[in-house]
């Protein structure tokens, strides 16, 4: 018996070390070695650059230079042209086509009554040249002369439409195209370089992204100091459990970075580089390439977060026109609009080493919505289904800590009977397990095989962007005062987390009592730590844990009614 009851505090503690861990860490930046600034797919591989800020620096110099775009570059000028689908309303210049602005008609920057649409390029960011086009490190949104023939564009459901930019830049022809659907969030270009003069040309281009943080929260003391002592009301800060990083996939392997000094310093990706983008849990914009081998750059400055993706080397034979096709993803991580994107975009969905059970689960999340239509309910239904499934196993282990409760005054006399010999004491009690048919392990063997199930659970809930403003209880009954009004942030009132203390508490009551008292003391403390624990948790994830909590006592309350 307490070789079960240590297993399971030391799973339980480990749990919440990790889940604290988790979230503090990617709040801080530490998930990723900060002097790490420069990467290589392998040693041995094509090493392909990216202009640095001058075309006379060399690439291979320092890499923290090269990760920004030109400080000298002037942000794009020109006429506005328009383009709105059902999706988004997106704001581009007619100097080299840089984007001004990407307003999501679905999603709104907070729950407040006056907020706006969600817009992924704010205006610093739009200062930093989104969707530009760098030659030899220059920005040709203001070096190349540039014409547009076209207009607004509006597209009804079903249609797509095509922008296109024409300059003129160091004696090279540029043209871009950009191609729009009215049904998802990806631009896909075809950029045309030629060279009409007598000599053959060599040069490199590069494809830019930027954007702000995009989520923010109020901090958990500045909450608590609200509620109990009112004054003014906090303002947000960056989101503790939905940071910005910069992500990219690299010879099919995903990685991201979110440590501030690292990309303040700047990063350079040198390899296969797929895509490379700026996220967050719920939200994307990326650059990728199509065909060829691509490197990348990211970087932090001015609190915007930049992102450069292209080639070098490209030739270009006089007379000759060179194609090279480029996708663009500005918009919520939907698993429908990411499965079908090209060159995996779809990797971006990325709920880490517990993907396997996640992604079903998120799935089967999205199935009870659409019969229920409030994500609350369907998270309800989640954690029964869930439950059931593993409720055999919970039945097993709950009926191993009762025989091994039954056996506890026996063991205690074969300790006081052999306290200095613990190889005569160890003989037997293995023979009293034997007797009385009692597997010890029987009560931490179905635990530990719950384990994975809750980790992909708390990664699929905290990257779901279903729960993202999706109320469960909008008001707390008889008051106009918000309560759930968001599952993917914290309860603003701290009723669910303390909710759920009381019931792990009472779980705690009614699960068979160790005999070390000292290790009883220990098993009392571990509510209270997972109740401030979750005061910082998404509400979705809280009410998961609640409602398993409350299953979990109905079915040891059934146990104990048998015994």
């Amino acid at each position: 018996m307490d070789e079960n009851k240590r297993l399971i505090l030391a799973l339980a503690l480990s749990c919440g070390i990790f889940l604290a861990w988790n979230g503090l860490a990617s709040y801080l930046g530490w998930l990723t070695p900060p002097e790490t600034t420069v990467r290589q797919a392998s040693s041995n591989a094509t090493r392909p650059s990216l202009p640095a800020a001058s075309p006379a620096e060399a690439l291979d110099a320092d890499p923290s230079a090269q990760s920004q775009l030109p400080r000298e570059a002037a942000p794009a000028t020109g006429r506005e042209i328009k383009v709105e689908t059902p999706l988004y309303t997106a704001v581009f210049q007619s100097n080299g086509g840089v984007l001004q602005s990407f307003v999501l008609k679905r999603y709104r920057e907070s729950l407040d009554q006056d907020s706006s649409s969600l817009d992924m390029i704010s205006r610093p960011a739009a200062d930093g040249s989104p969707l530009g086009v760098l030659i030899d490190g220059l920005p040709s949104w203001s070096r190349a002369v540039w014409t547009s023939e076209d207009g607004d564009l509006l597209l009804e459901p079903g249609q797509t439409g095509t922008l296109t930019f024409a300059g003129e830049m160091d004696g090279l022809r540029l043209e871009r195209r950009l191609h729009f659907s009215s049904e998802g969030y990806l631009i896909r270009e075809n950029f045309l370089l030629s060279s009409p003069t007598a000599r053959k040309v060599k040069l490199a281009f590069t494809f830019t992204a930027s954007a702000l943080p995009s989520e923010e929260s109020t901090s958990i003391f500045s909450d608590l100091r609200y509620l109990l002592l009112g004054g003014e009301k906090p303002l947000p800060e960056p989101s503790l459990y939905n940071p910005t990083r910069v992500a990219w996939l690299e010879n099919k392997s995903y990685d991201e970075e979110s440590a501030g000094d690292t990309l303040t310093s700047g990063m350079l990706i040198q390899g296969n580089v797929t895509w490379m983008g700026i996220l967050n849990n719920y939200f994307l914009g990326a650059v990728s390439m199509t065909g060829g081998t691509a490197s990348a750059k990211g970087s932090l400055r001015d609190g915007v977060f930049h992102v450069l993706v292209g080639k070098t080397g490209m030739e270009i034979a006089a007379g000759q026109t060179v194609e090279e096709e480029c996708v663009y993803f500005l918009g919520p991580k939907e698993t429908e609009q990411l499965r079908g994107a090209p060159n995996d975009l779809s990797s971006a969905l990325d709920y880490g080493f517990f993907s396997v059970i996640a992604r079903p689960l998120v799935s089967l999340l999205q199935f009870f919505y659409g019969y229920v239509h409030n994500y609350g309910l369907a998270i309800i239904l989640l954690t029964i289904v869930v439950k059931l499934v593993f409720w055999p196993l919970s039945q097993k282990s709950y009926k191993s800590m009762q025989q091994m409760k039954k056996l506890q005054p026996m063991m205690t006399k074969i300790r006081e009977k052999h306290g200095g010999n613990k190889e005569e004491m160890n003989k037997e009690i293995m023979q009293l397990y034997k007797t009385y048919k009692v597997n010890p392990a029987g009560g931490c063997l179905p635990i530990l095989v719950q384990i994975p199930v809750f980790f992909g659970l708390y990664q699929a809930l905290l990257n779901a962007i279903e729960l993202r403003q999706a109320a469960f209880i909008t008001h707390l009954p008889f008051t106009d005062t918000l309560w759930l009004a968001d599952l993917s942030v914290r309860d603003p009132l701290f009723i669910t987390p303390l909710v759920m203390g009381s019931t792990m508490f009472l779980q705690q009551k009614l699960t068979p009592a160790s005999g070390d008292p000292t290790q009883a003391k220990m098993m009392l403390f571990m509510p209270p730590i997972f109740t401030l624990l979750c005061f910082n948790f998404p509400a979705g994830l809280v009410l998961y844990w609640l409602v398993n909590n409350v299953i979990s006592i109905f079915q040891q309350w059934l146990q104990l009614r048998q015994v």
